[in-house]
């Protein structure tokens, strides 16, 4: 009877076999990590811009399987006061819509608001390099306008703060005002930003924006976002890539991840220099010295119902930040949540957007209801 038996393994066989796998892994390594092709922002969820604006697009979204008319029909049937997100101005404003079952966007459709739309940033070119803060605040107000002006108001991150300028500038707008991982007092908590602010001259950022041609570049912005987690980020994280090279839904997760923390987003110098030092060295907005063109910004004049948002585990954007605003603003409606998250957990992890976000939503619809909805007896 014969039986088959295993070939001998050769000298070449035993020493070159591994180097071999080895060289495969690393260069699938590379090709994952150092030499992937620049990103390209897409968004999880259908939806068209409804303003193109020098500084941002705005982006109005519908649920799949419907239309935008349709959905817009009903709104203006129901007088649903749309809802309006300001993205952060730093990465990819895809974090509002980063993935079918992780969209801040699709939760807020599914929750009843009638129309939600998203500030959309522009990476800073020669057109809008020399834009303030001032210019940024000036094309949010332009979305407002654009979606009737009067908005459920909310922002993430260095959206939070603007648009809490633009609820205290324009009290009239806002329906509610929502601040997401949002400092507002830049000295409350022990942020990592903070600390990072302190210890380096406002000189060191003018040097990286005049070295940037007169704007930050995005990939310094994202340097220093991953040395504030060093560890992680280059030790932990690469390891893991590592680890999960043969599992194709992990790869898929990397992709995504990569299309939104590296694309590029440069910062318009002028803007950025202002807000690290009237915001993050000087704390100007809580204490009220914030101007905008010789207007002070009084956080007073904001009325409407406040949600504030802040994330357990935020390490750049403490929780005492974020619910700062509960103190200076002039509404008597707030409320506030401490979710289990980190940074951008707060407003994109699978678990806020399941367990907590609904809540959050309902809340701020029965705290600013429809105008149908106001009038029904």
């Amino acid at each position: 009877m014969h039986q088959d038996t295993a070939a001998p393994a050769t000298f070449a066989s035993a020493t070159l076999g591994p180097l071999l796998r080895a060289q495969r892994t690393a260069r699938a390594y590379l090709d994952a990590t150092t030499l992937r092709p620049d990103p390209v922002m897409t968004w999880a969820s259908p939806n068209v811009i409804l303003l193109d604006h020098p500084a941002m697009m705005l982006r109005e979204f519908r649920l799949p399987g419907e239309t935008m008319r349709a959905r817009r029909r009903a709104a203006k049937k129901a007088g649903a006061i749309p809802l309006l997100l300001v993205a952060p101005e730093i990465n990819g404003s895809n974090i509002a819509d980063y993935a079918p079952d992780q969209s801040f966007v699709r939760t807020a459709l599914q929750a009843g608001f009638g129309r939600v739309a998203v500030v959309h940033w522009r990476s800073a070119d020669a057109a809008i390099k020399d834009h303030r803060i001032e210019d940024s605040i000036a094309a949010i107000e332009a979305a407002v306008d654009a979606l009737g002006g009067r908005v459920h108001l909310a922002g993430i991150c260095q959206g939070g703060w603007e648009a809490a300028i633009v609820a205290a500038r324009r009290p009239e707008s806002a329906a509610s005002l929502t601040v997401i991982a949002a400092a507002i007092d830049f000295h409350a908590g022990d942020g990592a930003l903070q600390h990072l602010v302190e210890a380096m001259p406002q000189e060191v950022y003018e040097a990286f924006v005049a070295a940037g041609g007169g704007v930050m570049r995005g990939a310094h912005l994202n340097r220093g976002f991953t040395m504030l987690k060093a560890w992680e980020r280059l030790v932990v994280n690469p390891w893991r890539t590592w680890n999960q090279l043969d599992d194709p839904a992990a790869m898929e997760r990397l992709d995504r991840f990569h299309g939104w923390y590296h694309s590029v987003k440069d910062l318009p110098g002028p803007m950025y220099l202002r807000a690290v030092d009237d915001l993050f060295r000087h704390n100007r907005l809580v204490t009220g010295e914030l101007t905008l063109d010789g207007e002070p910004v009084d956080l007073g004049r904001i009325e409407c119902p406040v949600a504030m948002v802040a994330g357990g585990r935020d390490h750049i954007t403490p929780a005492a930040q974020v619910f700062a605003l509960e103190d200076v603003c002039g509404s008597e409606t707030t409320a506030r949540w401490e979710l289990d998250a980190g940074h951008v957990g707060v407003c994109m992890g699978h678990g806020p957007l399941r367990n907590h976000w609904p809540q959050i939503f309902a809340w701020l619809r029965d705290a600013a209801p429809d105008v149908a909805s106001a009038d029904a007896p």
